[in-house]
């Protein structure tokens, strides 16, 4: 039904954090490729300015593409949505209207996932719909369907979950946006996110393999705007990392029922923006307050503090658009230190495989 990837790696884990910390470099593919591609991208987006932009994936990307859309919107102007793909392969007629022809950029590790090799098959088929591909694989079934492959090099992984993969996308798609936009300062920012990254990744180790050795049942992924992907994304990462459960949420939304799981057990980490700080802020403070630790990731001039918080400050000097890839190695590495705590082998874990092959769709 599926693959399967085959591990010799010495250590349980050792693939999965090797590939966590090394991300930056790959954060410079990305932006690179996107750049030689630019061109070509502008083409694409000039002839199709009128047209939505359906961003589709599955699992991982498409968290990833829920945040795009949300940039993609805020920074065009125009409309975008983010789908998996099979809601567009068995749902299309409520993903959209019949009478739309959106530009597709679809966003995939391996370019073989067999839904979303279908859903963009009958996109192309149905809605003449014009395809662009980001991926870290060669020579795919994907990339010979579509219109324009942004390829970016050294960013694939041995072990199952994304990681490195995902953080290469990421800027990968953030860079696409740019240039749909006519946004230059962006993309030139994405081609330098790099040189902080090694030594923001180092220290990041100590204070999260601190903050997971307390042990928790349970945690919570706060995000909104255009970090709501990304909270998803995390609760994934420590769901199929560590066999942990996770949720993720709209950072208010959390109000509204949820805080009611909050005790002394429960972390919740929480993905502070510059327009709701103050607020997003305030509501970490009275989860902490119910007995919860929390972790907030903050811009670097927005300090967070309080008795039960762990602060980690990004980088600064750089765009919050740009910035949002630095909040990826500290969800991933949580989801790692809590495998290697629990004793799971987070470069395969039980039940998944590095992407689906369903037989019944050719």
């Amino acid at each position: 039904m599926s693959s399967t990837v085959t591990l010799e790696s010495p250590t349980a884990g050792a693939f999965t954090r090797a590939e966590i910390v090394s991300q930056p470099q790959s954060w410079q593919a990305a932006a690179d490729a996107v750049f030689d591609k630019k061109e070509a991208l502008h083409a694409i987006f000039a002839a199709h300015s009128g047209q939505p932009i359906i961003f589709v994936g599955c699992g991982s990307p498409y968290y990833l593409e829920l945040s795009a859309a949300a940039i993609y919107r805020s920074v065009t102007g125009r409309m975008a949505l983010a789908l998996p793909a099979s809601e567009i392969l068995f749902n299309l007629d409520s993903a959209f209207p019949r009478h739309v022809t959106p530009l597709v950029v679809a966003v995939s590790r391996s370019g073989e996932t067999s839904e979303l090799v279908a859903a963009c098959r009958l996109l192309k088929e149905k809605r003449n719909c014009t395809l662009v591909l980001i991926t870290v694989s060669n020579s795919t079934t994907l990339q010979s369907m579509a219109d324009l492959t942004v390829f970016i090099p050294d960013a694939d992984e041995k072990s199952v979950a994304q990681t490195r993969s995902f953080a290469a996308m990421l800027v990968a798609t953030l860079g696409i946006v740019a240039v749909a936009a006519g946004h230059d300062a962006l993309l030139a920012e994405l081609r330098q996110i790099s040189t902080q990254g090694n030594a923001y990744v180092e220290r990041l180790q100590a204070p999260i393999a601190g903050l997971i050795s307390n042990g928790f049942d349970r945690l919570f992924f706060l995000g909104s705007g255009i970090r709501h992907g990304l909270a998803h994304e995390g609760s994934l990462k420590m769901k199929e990392m560590s066999i942990t459960n996770s949720e993720p949420f709209h950072m208010m939304e959390f109000r509204h029922g949820p805080q009611s799981m909050v005790d002394e057990h429960t972390l919740v980490v929480g993905l502070i923006s510059l327009n709701a700080t103050d607020a997003e802020v305030k509501l970490l403070r009275e989860l902490a307050g119910y007995g919860g630790t929390i972790l907030a990731i903050h811009p670097e001039d927005r300090p967070v503090s309080g008795d039960g918080i762990v602060s980690i400050p990004l980088p600064g000097g750089f765009s919050e658009i740009a910035s949002l890839v630095y909040y990826m190695p500290a969800l991933q590495l949580l989801a790692y230190h809590q495998a290697m705590r629990k004793g799971v082998n987070c470069d395969s874990p039980r039940n998944l495989h590095a992407w689906i092959k369903l037989p019944e769709l050719k």
